[in-house]
């Protein structure tokens, strides 16, 4: 694996490995910051050729754990449009008296969207990725579950052909584990051409554990892109990471057993501030960071 001292156009720069940006574990409210994490940073498609960043980096944010009645983290979309308006899932304040949709929109570069065409910028522009439950009775994951939602062209799903989400356990009572997401290496592309826009500035990650409710981790790339010295801007990006169920405990301080986990990713571009198709190989960071350096570049 190549050291991050020998990339001069590393992702994830030794100044940015070392600032206060990412930091180490922190506590807020009643969640951890380090019970999700990202270890692992590669190139597009992940055969182990381009690891440009090996670690292990806390989410930004968190919220929880959450226990209110009729409410957990399955992030169920209330209109099936999964494209980030207001209202439209959990991350967009679906249920706004337990998490609004501004909850990690906490910089100003962090930016609320008009995608409803109303000429106010009320969508947080959370787009459900994946979800999957654990089956603690006999010991495995369900099959991934990709929303159905937003199609291409031909009316076929969109999210399940441009990335691949794997959740696995650790230890036998699966109170941790460890997470992939891999993206394709024409992801800009196809999602620039479904929904008109073509990056992600948040990764975030919904924890559900049994009966005692859920919590969100939240990776905020606006703070996280503060301190990079360069960037390789033609490859889309792979990410692996860890979480555990340290939030979620018995009366007797154990961890309690993974129930389910979802994914989501932020979009901060608005309709009108896309590139055309022909520049997008000079944006191609994936699902993550571009809009970070667009507004540095500018």
């Amino acid at each position: 694996m190549k050291s991050l001292k020998s990339k001069s156009l590393s992702v994830l720069s030794v100044a940015l490995l070392t600032c206060t940006v990412w930091a180490n574990a922190a506590q807020a409210a009643t969640c951890t910051l380090d019970s999700v994490t990202i270890t692992s940073i590669e190139t597009s498609p992940v055969d182990g050729a381009g690891v440009i960043f090996s670690g292990s980096q806390a989410a930004t944010g968190c919220e929880g754990t959450i226990k209110v009645g009729g409410v957990n983290g399955d992030g169920t979309l209330s209109t099936d449009e999964n494209i980030g308006r207001e209202g439209d899932g959990l991350l967009n304040g679906e249920n706004a008296a337990v998490l609004t949709g501004n909850r990690f929109l906490t910089t100003s570069a962090d930016q609320m969207l008009d995608l409803d065409g109303d000429s106010y910028a009320t969508d947080p522009g959370w787009i459900k990725l994946a979800k999957s439950n654990y089956d603690e009775k006999l010991g495995v994951w369900t099959a991934v579950e990709y929303p159905s939602n937003p199609k291409d062209a031909n009316g076929d799903s969109l999210i399940e052909q441009v990335l691949t989400v794997k959740f696995s356990c650790t230890n036998a009572s699966c109170t941790a584990g460890e997470w992939v997401l891999v993206t394709t290496t024409d992801i800009i592309q196809k999602v620039q051409e479904v929904l008109g826009r073509n990056s992600f500035d948040h990764l975030a990650f919904v924890l559900h554990s049994g009966q005692d409710g859920f919590a969100v981790y939240d990776f905020n790339f606006n703070i996280l892109g503060q301190g990079l010295t360069g960037f390789d801007f033609v490859t889309p990006y792979s990410f692996a990471g860890d979480w555990n169920t340290d939030d979620f405990t018995n009366p007797h301080g154990a961890a309690q057993a993974i129930s389910y986990i979802s994914v989501w990713a932020r979009d901060p571009a608005s309709t009108n501030d896309v590139p055309e198709p022909a520049s997008l190989a000079l944006l191609g960071m994936g699902l993550l960071g571009v809009a970070a350096i667009r507004r540095r570049k500018n």
